[in-house]
């Protein structure tokens, strides 16, 4: 089936006549590949903005007979074209000029050195060698297959800015190459075959190289974006436990980023996933964590700055005496394993 309509995704993005930031995915029309209209399209902001004006409600809003699909039509490349993949000599010669890298100087003032070069090349965490130095986050599939090295720019003080890419686009700019299929996989699935581990999930490839340092019991991925989670990219963990972390998010109309996640995992759970949903940020944040998209590397990196060392008393009655002071504390010990002096595990 072909749809007369798309989302026409360039990296040049434009203007959202909404929040005003330059996030706009516009729909085209793939018969005259044309766009539709300046308004017509979405906002790559969904919890800060939600802004999406489809085609159907553009030709309802304008009295039009809407034909979503293609009649008599052969577009361009409807032949299924296969997958494109990097050359690992393109990946290697990314892992360098670390020290001029936002991101990796962002982690070095967090975490201990080491700790953050073994992340880095478990990752595989590239560097872009531009000007601007941005982030490389390499998606490598099950088989050690490059699928696509995604561009992020972030300031000092590890904040992304509005510069996103992807090294293929790169190369068709500069005529290093003249076309690119990009297939992606969830950012770490080449560390499946290497690990038993649960696998934990969540939205953005910053947030899962964070939480890898933070917390080792499970082996975190990411999948690129909210709408970056289906079927066809978890296929290759189908056969392993699951547990998502979404950011939170503003409800709009009551469609948070945990409720999407939700019904998503519930949908996979019947096609013989083994998925749960992790409410952790749902019942630990406020009004302005959510307006502010926390996610759970945020909030774990401020428990992880403030954690004890160790707990010096076995005692029950005390023990609790201290939860109810500081509710994060049950949440600590269980996420970072503390134990007693004497190295035995703390219960409540």
């Amino acid at each position: 089936m072909i749809y007369k309509y798309s989302l026409h995704r360039k990296p040049t993005k434009h203007v959202c006549p909404n929040c005003g930031k330059k996030r706009f995915v516009r729909y085209i029309d793939n018969e005259n590949n044309q766009f539709l209209s300046n308004k017509v399209g979405r906002c790559d902001r969904e919890q800060s903005c939600g802004y999406h004006y489809t085609p159907k409600h553009y030709f309802k809003d304008n009295k039009q007979d809407f034909k979503p699909i293609l009649q008599n039509t052969t577009l361009k490349n409807n032949i299924q074209q296969k997958a494109s993949f990097h050359k690992n000599e393109e990946l290697e010669l990314t892992l360098n000029n670390y020290e001029k890298n936002n991101f990796v100087k962002f982690l070095k003032l967090k975490f201990d050195h080491k700790n953050v070069y073994e992340m880095i090349k478990q990752y595989k965490i590239g560097t872009q060698s531009s000007k601007f130095y941005g982030t490389i986050f390499w998606q490598i599939d099950s088989e050690n297959t490059i699928r696509g090295g995604k561009i992020i720019n972030y300031d000092n003080s590890g904040k992304r800015t509005k510069y996103i890419n992807w090294i293929h686009a790169v190369n068709i700019k500069q005529k290093k190459i003249e076309n690119f299929n990009l297939e992606q996989c969830l950012f770490g699935l080449h560390l499946i075959k290497s690990s038993s581990k649960v696998i934990a999930i969540v939205e953005s490839e910053k947030t899962a190289c964070i939480m890898s340092m933070l917390f080792e019991k499970y082996l975190w991925m990411a999948t690129g974006s909210l709408n970056g989670l289906n079927e066809k990219k978890l296929k290759p963990i189908k056969h392993r436990t699951i547990i998502l972390y979404p950011d939170l998010g503003i409800d709009i109309g009551n469609r948070t980023p945990f409720l999407q996640w939700k019904q998503k995992s519930e949908a996979l759970n019947k096609l013989g996933f083994n998925i749960k949903v992790s409410d952790l940020l749902e019942q630990k944040s406020n009004h302005d964590d959510r307006k502010s998209g926390l996610d759970i590397a945020d909030y774990f990196i401020e428990s992880f700055n403030k954690k004890p060392t160790k707990i010096i008393t076995k005692e029950n009655e005390i023990l609790m005496n201290i939860y109810m002071k500081n509710k994060n504390i049950k949440t600590l010990i269980e996420v970072f394993d503390l134990t007693n002096l004497n190295g035995s595990e703390i219960n409540f």
